[in-house]
């Protein structure tokens, strides 16, 4: 090859060689000037989309408190959100149904809500006859209460775990309330003894029957859900003052029993006279029995024909002989024995003519049948 080739070779490679780098030139200039043109229309882009949220989004105040845990936070956020929920969920906030909103979750979005959510804890309440569930997002017991809708008065009983909840707790309300009340209640008589040496020893004898006091007390009474739990007296007033039952026992020694047998003497009578400082009118002398003031001897009764309760000094007699009603001294003819002074109350069938049935509270005690002297009493 000769040198004249080798150089127009040469000077060929070179011309090629400045082409192509025009070339290139060239393109990494379109390059560039696309690029500044998509950095310019990007800058455009964000630019506007800036303008546009800066228009449409809104500032809100999100709260979240916890008595439970003792936590309070507040943050401000701008959104485009609709409404209450959806700008919660965007935000990181999580609503649980135990929680509790301010506002309602489908609320629309205003400019500058504030937004508080109250996390709540179940717990059960008992209160008379009702048991519930229910939500709380108060952490005192008695604030939780006020809160479920229970007003607890002054004397109620508050039962819980303490005085702060937690899930799944029971706080127990009873309902006390306090009133005063007036009852009249009765004073019971007391009983009283006097000797009476017309008694024989071991018998009595009612004097008066007394009569029971009336008295009017005042009551502090306690209810527990509606149901009396407790009553105390604090003042009475006496209306009626009681009056003793007056009973007499005797303190006559019983006259031995006679130890002859006596035999009836003839009936007679005869008027005017006096016995053991007593005047009487007529004098008979009949055949005494004795008889006791049992139920079982008397047809069941234990008063006399005259409506008196049967007692020692009471006398059954023949109304054809001894008018009811009279008063009589009896005793034996010989002095051996007396009964002494009596009322002539009761009748009996067997008690017919000259005979004479003498009451004993304790019974005859073998009395059998004795002859004795009845003066009818002026």
């Amino acid at each position: 090859m000769t040198t004249y080739e080798k150089t127009k070779r040469e000077l060929l490679e070179e011309i090629r060689s400045k082409r192509e780098e025009k070339k290139q030139a060239k393109l990494r200039a379109a390059r560039r000037r696309r690029t500044a043109v998509l950095v310019t229309l990007i800058s455009v882009v964000v630019v506007t989309f800036g303008a546009v949220y800066g228009v449409s989004a809104k500032e809100i105040t999100i709260t979240q408190i916890d008595e439970f845990s003792g936590t309070n936070e507040t943050k401000t956020v701008r959104t485009l959100s609709n409404n209450v929920e959806d700008a919660l969920e965007k935000h990181g906030v999580d609503i649980s149904e135990t929680d509790r909103l301010n506002v309602p979750a489908e609320k629309v979005i205003d400019d500058n809500d504030d937004i508080i959510v109250k996390r709540g804890k179940r717990v059960t309440i008992k209160a008379g006859d009702c048991e519930c569930v229910v939500t709380v997002t108060k952490v005192n017991v008695r604030d939780a209460l006020v809160e479920a809708g229970y007003i607890p008065g002054e004397h109620d009983v508050i039962s819980a775990n303490g005085d702060t909840l937690a899930e799944g707790d029971t706080i127990e309300l009873v309902s006390v309330s306090h009133t005063d009340e007036i009852i009249t209640e009765p004073i019971a008589r007391g009983v009283e003894y006097v000797d009476d040496p017309n008694l024989l020893e071991g018998t009595e004898r009612v004097v008066d029957e007394g009569q029971d006091g009336i008295k009017e007390v005042a009551h502090k009474v306690t209810y527990k859900d509606g149901e009396e739990a407790a009553r105390e007296a604090v003042s009475e007033n006496v209306i009626v003052e009681a009056r003793n039952k007056v009973i007499a026992r005797g303190t006559a020694v019983p006259t031995p029993e006679p130890k002859t047998i006596f035999t009836a003497k003839p009936r007679r009578t005869d008027d005017g006279g006096t016995i053991n400082g007593y005047s009487y009118s007529k004098k008979i002398t009949m055949t005494a029995t004795a008889y006791s003031t049992a139920p079982e001897e008397n047809g069941g009764s234990t008063c006399s024909a005259l409506g008196s309760p049967l007692d020692y000094g009471i006398v059954a007699v023949d109304p054809s002989v001894v008018p009811l009603g009279s008063r009589v001294y009896v005793t034996s003819a010989d002095g051996s024995w007396t009964y002494g002074v009596a009322s002539a109350e009761d009748t009996g069938g067997a008690i017919k003519g000259n005979k004479i049935d003498l009451c004993y509270p304790d019974g005859s005690h073998g009395f059998g049948k004795r002859s004795c002297v009845v003066y009818v009493l002026n």
